[in-house]
């Protein structure tokens, strides 16, 4: 054996192998029961009810129905120092940090078959998400979560509570 022809064999059976791998991944993915997706949607508006890893989340519209009908009840998830910042109008703040020691004091008038809405900000913000799955573990039975609810609440114009400098 020639030994220049050795190392261009190795050369072009390291992209064969791969391409084989890739094809037998996918093969496997398409036959297997709960398969993977191969793209995720990244869509920054969550406009529709849906189910995230953690509990239910509620479109903007819905929310918006709920409140003025006045048929739940909104708590921020957030920094107590940014809910001080503004707030959706009448939420409660329960920060999810410090949720294990200010729940009591914040979910004591609220029945367990009222509807709650927690929020945050920003698309990849948990906080909300931990939080719902918090209250649902405490026997709360309709609680949802906005996805993005500081700013998709700002961007339809709907009610906020904002501190007296910035009225």
């Amino acid at each position: 054996m020639d030994m220049k022809t050795t190392p261009m064999k190795a050369l072009w059976q390291i992209p064969v192998i791969i391409v084989i791998t890739v094809c037998f991944a996918l093969g496997y993915n398409q036959i297997r029961a709960n398969t993977l997706p191969l793209f995720c949607s990244w869509s920054e508006n969550i406009s529709e009810n849906t189910v995230t890893e953690y509990t239910s989340t509620i479109s903007v519209a819905e929310a918006a129905s709920l409140f003025s009908n006045n048929d739940a009840v909104f708590i921020d998830a957030r920094p107590e120092s940014i809910y001080k910042q503004g707030h959706i109008r009448g939420a409660l703040s329960l920060p999810w940090h410090q949720a294990e020691e200010k729940c009591f004091d914040v979910i004591v008038n609220i029945p367990p078959e009222k509807n709650i809405i927690t929020y945050c900000d920003g698309v990849t913000c948990e906080l909300s998400d931990k939080l719902a799955v918090f209250l649902s573990d405490l026997g709360f039975a309709k609680v949802r979560a906005l996805v993005n609810g500081w700013t998709i609440w700002n961007q339809n114009n709907l009610p906020v509570d904002l501190p007296e400098a910035q009225r």
